[in-house]
């Protein structure tokens, strides 16, 4: 398959110098898929119909707002960037679904996957891409749902909508509307060349504990004592001087969740700790799972990055991709500060000086945790860098 790709971006959120960039380098009319990343501020109902217009052309179109942006040349903490993908054998199917209504997350997510395979009859069906409103507890529901319609161990990967650390409100794209509270999806088809590569770098400490109640995001107790005291007890700190460092402890001391038939943690950030000693997780966490503190730090999470670089170089058989795409969490961008542009120039380096690059920085990343040679069954990660490589 060959594949064309066109990267445009403006740092003052500039419509056409975006579009006008992408016109530049290939023919709209064979335009495949849009993807647009915009940070919070330049994230306005327009922006998406907008985009299309400057386009001149219908193409489908999605996306979501984001804390910071990955491009060609590095990380970008304000402005949008555009992604053109065109292949004469390539199909996408894409799909929106709220997430802000009574109905059950499992049944929302099988309707998009009913939605998305309608898109590509007669085509092979590769890879799924979800984008997801980072602040709702569904996503999880919502993802099991498109496994059940697409299969458990169909691939797909993703990320949710960020803001600048407000976790007040995101905004997904879709077509040419701007969307809260929901989800969209991109079905490629037509026998794609791909890979992916997942990461996150965190190590475990201490000994190995058991989740004894919880529901959905919330752990009421930890080997039948209130949650929070798993944190008190390791910190020798109260719950109230707990709370007050609830960021420090998010970023480099988050909860790890051993899975059956897994090598590696799935990660959960800890969003709050309750006065009843119960633990707020973004994320599902299901009673009885083993779990035990984690711990991270700039050396171990730019590693992370390089080995999710060279999963994706080593699944393409060292071939350079078309296209990278590059979903890494919000945390491990305030964990690497002024360093952030350092995560950048590691994948490059590993994936080749001359591979566009895009992507965002998220609240949560939609990937499997299995190997390069079996990617298995997607969750909702915390703290992990996801990379979806493009090949021709």
């Amino acid at each position: 398959m060959s594949l064309k790709v066109a990267i445009g971006k403006s740092r003052k959120g500039d419509i056409a110098e975006a579009a006008h960039s992408c016109m530049a380098q290939i023919d709209i009319a064979e335009v495949t898929l849009a993807l647009l990343f915009s940070t919070p501020a330049f994230a306005t109902q327009s922006l998406p119909k907008n985009i299309l217009s400057a386009l001149g052309a219908e193409v489908p179109l999605i996306g979501c707002s984001a804390m910071g942006l990955i491009t060609p040349e590095g990380t970008q903490n304000e402005g949008l960037i555009l992604v053109l993908t065109a292949s004469p054998s390539l199909k996408a199917s894409c799909g929106e679904v709220s997430l802000d209504n009574p109905k059950d997350a499992f049944l929302s997510g099988q309707e998009l996957g009913s939605h998305l395979i309608s898109g590509v009859t007669g085509y092979r069906r590769d890879i799924c891409l979800l984008l997801s409103d980072g602040l709702s507890e569904k996503t999880s529901g919502v993802i099991q749902g498109l496994q059940n319609v697409l299969g458990r161990s169909f691939p797909f990967i993703g990320a949710g909508a960020s803001d600048n650390f407000a976790f007040k409100q995101t905004a997904q794209f879709y077509n040419g509307t701007l969307l809260r509270k929901s989800a969209v999806a991109a079905l490629l088809s037509g026998k794609l060349s791909y890979a992916l590569g997942i990461r996150h770098g965190w190590k475990p400490l201490g000994k190995i504990h058991t989740i004894t109640r919880s529901y959905a995001n919330v752990i009421q107790s930890i080997d039948g004592k209130r949650a929070g005291l798993l944190y008190e007890d390791y910190f020798a700190k109260s719950l109230p001087e707990l709370k007050k460092e609830i960021l420090r402890v998010n970023i480099l001391y988050p909860l790890g969740i051993s899975l059956e038939g897994e090598n590696e943690y799935l990660l959960r950030n800890i969003i709050s700790l309750n006065d009843d000693g119960s633990i707020i997780t973004q994320g599902d966490v299901p009673q009885g799972s083993s779990i035990r503190i984690m711990i991270g730090t700039k050396e171990s999470a730019l590693s992370a990055a390089r080995q999710a670089a060279e999963q994706v170089k080593a699944s393409l058989r060292d071939k350079e991709p078309s296209l990278a795409i590059v979903m890494s969490s919000a945390s491990r961008a305030r964990l690497l500060g002024r360093d952030i542009d350092e995560e950048f120039k590691v994948i490059r380096e590993t994936l080749g000086k001359d591979v566009p690059l895009a992507g965002f920085y998220s609240y949560g990343e939609y990937a499997p945790l299995g190997s390069t040679a079996y990617y298995g069954q997607t969750y909702l990660h915390n703290q992990t860098i996801a990379i979806l490589g493009i090949g021709e």
